[in-house]
């Protein structure tokens, strides 16, 4: 090996160093934020805060984002991998041909991701924090669009794919927001009465089922 080959050596394992240590750092700052989002509304939380908690300084914050909004758009993207993951391993476990089955593995996402973070969750409304509502409306009215298109030609919607999902997104979280669903009983009962609604609007006239596909 020669002189130049251990330099490009030496390089390629700093730059894996620098990489972990970016992907740490930007973990410990989204997890932080969503330890705070658990216990005040997040238009009062300040970068300072989250430094301070996450044990950063801010000069390296904002070295990764612009600003709290930034951080809080990166969050949001981890939720949309977690959430993309879960419903691919459902899909394996289940008959992911079945396009009625593959909507109710996504609306099971959304219930155990919202049962999950319900002390985020339920700061996402009109009243208290539009910051957190467009970005989480927006992620999961993108997932549920990806399935409508990809169903498209097995059980068509009368109605285009993207203001479908977006009466479906808004629906399932106004009934999950209003629900008030705290112990596993409660959660539950609320999972399989939404099942009960998914399913009747999967099998009314909004949708139609083609034969031969």
């Amino acid at each position: 090996m020669n002189k130049d080959t251990d330099v490009s050596s030496e390089k390629k394992k700093e730059n894996g160093h620098q990489d972990l240590r970016v992907l740490k750092t930007r973990k410990n700052l989204k997890s932080t934020l969503r330890q705070l989002l658990t216990v005040k509304p997040f238009e009062k939380i300040t970068v300072k805060e989250i430094c301070e908690k996450a044990l950063t300084s801010r000069i390296t914050f904002y070295n990764y984002y612009s600003d709290k909004y930034a951080l809080l758009d990166d969050l949001f993207r981890d939720m949309n991998e977690e959430l993309d993951e879960e419903f691919e391993k459902r899909q394996k476990d289940n008959t992911a041909d079945d396009p009625v089955k593959s909507y109710e593995n996504l609306l099971d996402c959304f219930l155990a991701q919202y049962f999950s973070l319900k002390d985020i969750a339920r700061q996402v409304n009109l009243e208290q924090n539009t910051f957190l509502l467009y970005p989480y409306y927006h992620y999961m009215v993108d997932n549920t669009t990806r399935l409508v298109e990809h169903y498209f030609n097995r059980l068509k919607p009368n109605y285009p794919p993207e203001q479908l999902s977006s009466f479906i997104v808004m629906g399932i979280y106004g009934y999950l927001h209003f629900s008030g669903a705290n112990t596993p009983e409660e959660q539950h009962q609320v999972t399989r009465n939404a099942h009960r609604l998914l399913s009747d609007l999967l099998h009314s006239d909004i949708f139609r089922k083609v034969t031969g596909s």
